[in-house]
C-alpha cells in the first residue's frame, strides 16, 4: 500500500535563508502578526486601584492585577536580567492611582502609589506586550475576550517552546523529500538563516549544511574541530560523552572502524535506526554527522511518516508500539580511562560503562502527537515482554522495522566532503552510508540536547523581533514564558 502524499523520488534543493522566504511571502502571516500593533482603546483603575481594566482596539478587554503589572516591569531587573532585590515583591502593596493610554494607544502609563508619597512611581508599558499576556493573566470582561482567554485553572501546563506550532503541524515525508541544504559560511553571517535552519530541524527534521570547513588532521582530537566550532556559533556546545575526551566521536574507514565494534564496521549491515537508544531519555535530540574526509551517498527515513502509516493501516500494531515498553541496552567498551579510543591507548585501563533504556518504540505526548522514536535493532536488549502479548508484539515490531526499510519511506542524498547532515534524532532515522570504492572516509558525529536547541531558537527569535521593533527590546522579551513570547515574536 502506498502512503498518501508519499512520492517516489528524492531531490535535493539548496536551502534559502528565512529572510529570503519572508520576502517570497512564505511566512507573510507570521510577519503580519509580528509587526501589527494591538493598541489600547481605554484603560482605568478599579477596586480602589487593586486592578486595572484595559480594552484593546480589537474589542477584547481584560482585568489585570495591579500587583502583577508592577511586578512584571523590567525596571525591577538589572543588566544581568536578575531581579535587583531578593526581597519578595508582594510584601509591598502597590495600587494604581491613575492609568492612561498614550502615543495613540501604543503605550500605557501607570501611576503607582504605595503607602507614602516617597514610594510613588510611574511606569510605562507597551500595548503589544500587555496584549500578549492578557489571555494568560487577565480576567476576560466580555465574550470576545473569553474566546481568547487561557482557561486552565492552574495556568500554563509547562515550559513549552516557540517551536510548538511547527511541532504540532509537522508533515510526514517519504522518498520525495527535497532535502534542505544550506551554506555554512553564509549561515554564520545570517541569523534569519539560522532560524530557518533550526525550524527545519523540527520539520522536516533533517538538512545538509555544506562548506563548514576543513580539519587540520583526521585524528580523534582534531577531525571534528570544524564541526564543533561551527555548531558552537550556530547553536551551542555539543553534549559531553561520559568517557570520551572530546565532545565529538570519529569514525574512520572500515580498516580502523571495525576495531571499535559492529556499529562502526562498514562491512556490517546497519538497518534504519536512531542514535542514543541505550541512553535513558535519549539526550541526543539533534544529531550531527560531518564528512571530514571523503564524499558518500546516504539515506534517511521519517519516523513520523511510518508511524502515521501504521496508525492508519495497522492501528493495533500502532497501539502496541506506543504502549508496550521494550529495552535497549549495551556495555560501552570503546574508550580508555584517559578519554582516548581504546584501540589507540595500549596499556591504558578501559573505561567501560553500562547503559539501559526501557521505553515504547513510539512515545506520544499528552495530546497524542508523536514525540519520539527510539529504534535500534543492533542495540535492542533482552526485553521483558509479557507472555500473553509476546507473539503479537513481535509481529507489530517486525512490521515496523520492515516498513522502515521500504524505499518509499527513504530519502537518498549525496553527502559531500566538509558538509554535515543534521537530523532530529527523535524523529528521523538513518542507515549506513554508501562509501565509493577506494575512498578514505572520516566521519565525525556529535549531539545537542533538546533544551539547548529550543533556547537557542528562542534567543534568535527574540533578536529577530528586536530588529523589527527596537522599542520592545531584550528587557521586554526576556523572562517571558514561551507561550506568551510566541505572540510577540511571530
Amino acid at each position: 500500500m502506498a502512503l498518501k502524499g508519499i512520492g517516489s523520488k528524492c531531490s535535493v534543493v539548496r536551502g534559502i535563508g528565512a529572510s529570503q522566504r519572508l520576502a517570497q511571502g512564505v511566512s507573510s502571516f507570521r510577519m503580519m502578526g509580528a509587526t501589527r500593533t494591538m493598541k489600547i482603546a481605554s484603560a482605568h483603575a478599579v477596586n480602589d486601584g487593586r486592578q486595572v481594566d484595559i480594552e484593546f482596539v480589537d474589542k477584547t478587554a481584560y482585568r489585570f492585577h495591579t500587583a502583577w503589572i508592577k511586578d512584571a516591569h523590567p525596571n525591577l531587573t538589572g543588566s544581568d536580567y536578575y531581579r535587583k532585590s531578593a526581597k519578595t515583591f508582594f510584601e509591598d502593596q502597590y495600587m494604581a492611582e491613575r492609568v492612561e493610554p498614550f502615543e495613540d494607544g501604543s503605550k500605557l502609563q501607570v501611576w503607582f502609589k504605595n503607602c507614602s508619597i516617597d514610594n510613588d512611581v510611574t511606569e510605562e508599558y507597551f500595548s503589544d506586550w500587555l496584549k500578549a499576556f492578557a489571555p494568560f493573566v487577565g480576567s476576560p470582561l466580555n465574550e470576545a475576550s473569553k474566546n481568547t482567554a487561557n482557561t486552565a485553572a492552574n495556568g500554563l501546563p509547562g515550559t513549552g517552546s516557540l517551536l510548538d506550532d511547527i511541532y504540532k503541524n509537522r508533515k510526514p515525508w517519504g522518498s520525495e523529500l527535497q532535502m534542505p541544504t544550506f551554506d555554512g559560511q553564509e549561515m554564520l553571517k545570517d541569523e534569519d538563516m539560522q532560524i530557518d535552519f533550526l525550524e527545519r530541524m523540527m520539520d522536516p527534521g533533517c538538512a545538509v549544511i555544506k562548506n563548514i570547513g576543513k580539519p587540520d588532521g583526521f585524528g580523534h582530537t582534531e577531525a571534528g574541530i570544524p564541526m564543533e566550532e561551527f555548531l558552537g556559533k550556530i547553536i551551542g556546545r555539543l553534549n559531553q560523552h561520559p568517557a570520551r575526551a572530546t565532545r565529538f566521536g570519529v569514525v574512520h574507514t572500515q580498516s580502523r572502524g571495525e576495531l571499535a565494534g559492529a556499529d562502526y564496521d562498514h562491512k556490517n549491515p546497519l538497518s534504519m535506526h536512531t542514535d542514543h537508544s541505550v541512553y535513558n531519555g535519549t539526550p541526543g535530540y539533534l544529531q550531527f554527522m560531518y564528512q571530514a574526509q571523503g564524499s558518500v551517498h546516504s539515506r534517511v527515513c521519517d519516523g513520523l511518516a511510518v508511524a502515521e502509516y501504521m496508525k492508519q493501516h495497522h492501528p493495533e500494531d500502532y497501539h502496541l508500539l506506543t504502549t508496550v515498553h521494550l529495552t535497549h541496552s549495551s556495555r560501552n567498551c570503546i574508550y580508555a580511562k584517559n578519554g582516548a579510543y581504546r584501540r589507540d591507548a595500549a596499556g591504558v585501563e578501559g573505561a567501560s560503562f553500562e547503559l539501559v533504556h526501557t521505553h515504547p518504540v513510539l512515545t506520544l505526548d499528552k495530546d497524542g502527537h508523536l514525540e519520539k522514536v527510539v529504534q535500534s535493532e543492533t542495540k535492542r536488549g533482552i526485553s521483558a515482554l509479557p507472555f500473553d502479548i509476546y507473539d503479537r508484539y513481535m509481529e507489530a515490531y517486525r512490521r515496523w522495522t520492515n516498513l522502515l526499510e521500504e524505499e518509499r519511506f527513504k530519502c537518498e542524498f549525496d553527502w559531500p566532503e566538509h558538509s554535515v547532515i543534521v537530523m532530529n534524532n527523535w524523529r528521523v532515522l538513518h542507515g549506513r552510508a554508501t562509501v565509493p570504492p577506494n575512498t578514505q572516509r572520516v566521519m565525525v558525529f556529535g549531539y545537542i540536547m533538546k533544551s539547548i536547541y529550543e533556547n537557542r531558537h528562542r534567543l534568535l527569535k527574540q533578536r529577530q523581533a528586536e530588529r523589527r521593533n527596537p522599542d520592545i527590546n531584550d528587557r521586554w522579551l526576556t523572562r517571558l514564558p514561551n507561550q506568551v513570547l510566541t505572540h510577540l515574536v511571530q
